[in-house]
């Protein structure tokens, strides 16, 4: 039933920020405002002429300009989980009790939250070109978000130190206090890596999620309106050197 009524959430929060999302960059165009940085990555799909290599640096191109983005996504997430405001908003979606790929919502405000905190100051710094990007691989990271939540315990190899897996994003929606702010990354792990916050889970880790005397939404009106309400959320502890004791090659 769970899995049904995430569903139905998360439909209603693409409908709703799709819409928020595409005045937004209406208007955002017509302001006109250049970033300050403009990023030809073109050379890197151009070098060659064999579809092998071209492919490599087009996907090449698109991790760079994955990173510019999730360094300030990581940041924003951050924050979502130390402050008590957007904690409230953001707390909806931690308080989902299974995890799977159509059970991933986020409240409405999620995208909304994004545009000054993302959307702006990534469109204010830098305009990427990229070139040719392969079709499968644009189609794979538009799915990141829906894999990240799934259920199936698929391990990625090597490739989670760069592209995060299900495995290491269940982390992040943990009840145990050792995995509290841990794997904050979307669709990329080295921000993680570098700011210290990267758990790999050893390969029998699979931890129950959810939050503590919250429960997920049972209907449309809990959904939408529940942090509006006045009420209070206990925030995520930063684990201490005594909670935190794991390898971090998740070995």
């Amino acid at each position: 039933m769970s899995h049904i009524r995430g569903a139905a959430f998360c439909v209603a929060n693409i409908v709703i920020t799709k819409v928020s999302l595409t005045l937004f960059y209406r208007l955002w165009e017509e302001i006109g405002i250049r970033p300050v940085f403009h990023i030809d990555l073109r050379f890197l799909s151009e070098f060659s002429d064999v579809w092998l290599l071209k492919a490599f640096g087009g996907i090449v191109a698109s991790l760079i300009v994955l990173q510019a983005s999730e360094f300030f996504y990581y940041w924003f997430h951050r924050l979502q989980h130390s402050n008590r405001f957007f904690w409230r908003f953001h707390a909806e979606h931690h308080s989902l009790e299974e995890m799977s790929a159509f059970n991933s919502n986020h409240h409405f405000s999620e995208e909304i939250f994004r545009i000054p905190f993302l959307i702006i100051p990534v469109s204010l710094l830098f305009s990427f070109e990229q070139g040719y990007v392969p079709w499968i691989w644009v189609f794979l990271v538009r799915w990141q978000g829906y894999f990240e939540h799934s259920s199936t315990r698929l391990h990625l190899g090597w490739v989670r130190y760069l592209f995060p897996d299900n495995r290491f994003h269940r982390i992040h929606h943990s009840v145990e206090r050792q995995h509290f702010n841990r794997n904050f990354g979307s669709g990329s792990a080295i921000w993680d890596i570098l700011f210290g916050t990267a758990y790999y889970p050893k390969a029998d880790e699979w931890p129950d999620v959810g939050l503590p005397n919250v429960r997920e939404p049972q209907n449309f009106k809990e959904f939408l309106l529940r942090p509006f309400r006045s009420r209070k959320i206990q925030l995520h502890p930063t684990p201490t050197a005594e909670d935190v004791s794991f390898n971090p090659a998740g070995e």
